[in-house]
């Protein structure tokens, strides 16, 4: 075998190697996942894709809450969502969400499409009960008109 069909073996076996890690990384990532970003990722991920569901959490005591109804909101439709916490330690207090890239107010999961507010909906406007039910139609909803489409 020449120096030249060693070299193009390598290159070939490495461009399988990744094309399979890459579809493995694809089939395995789980559906349902609500990501914490910290200012600067969601800065960077705002600016550079910008489509998908946001959290905007602000009162530090409801969080924990709206997280899990969130998160089983995004389950049951097989889709993921990001979330900044206004109470990060790198969230500047002298600084709006929108320097984050976000036009959601505080409290509210919203769908974003290429960094532009679709819709809103406000976390604290129902009460326990009625959130959870309200949560699924929304991201049921934003699925259809802008996911499935």
């Amino acid at each position: 075998m020449t120096q030249k069909s060693k070299i193009i073996a390598v290159i070939i076996a490495l461009v399988a190697v990744l094309g399979i890690g890459s579809t493995l990384v694809f089939f395995n990532s789980k559906k349902g996942e609500l990501e914490e970003l910290s200012p600067q990722e969601m800065k960077k991920f705002m600016s550079q894709d910008g489509t998908g569901f946001v959290m905007y959490s602000f009162r530090k005591e409801d969080r924990e809450g709206y997280m899990n109804q969130v998160q089983r909101a995004l389950k049951n439709n097989n889709v993921n969502g990001k979330e900044l916490d206004s109470n990060h330690p790198n969230y500047d207090g002298k600084k709006s969400q929108s320097d984050y890239g976000l036009k959601q107010n505080g409290e509210t999961l919203a769908y974003y499409e290429k960094g532009k507010l679709k819709k809103q909906i406000a976390l604290d406007k129902y009460k326990s009960s009625e959130l959870e039910k309200e949560l699924d139609v929304f991201v049921r909803n934003m699925k259809e008109m802008y996911i499935d489409k």
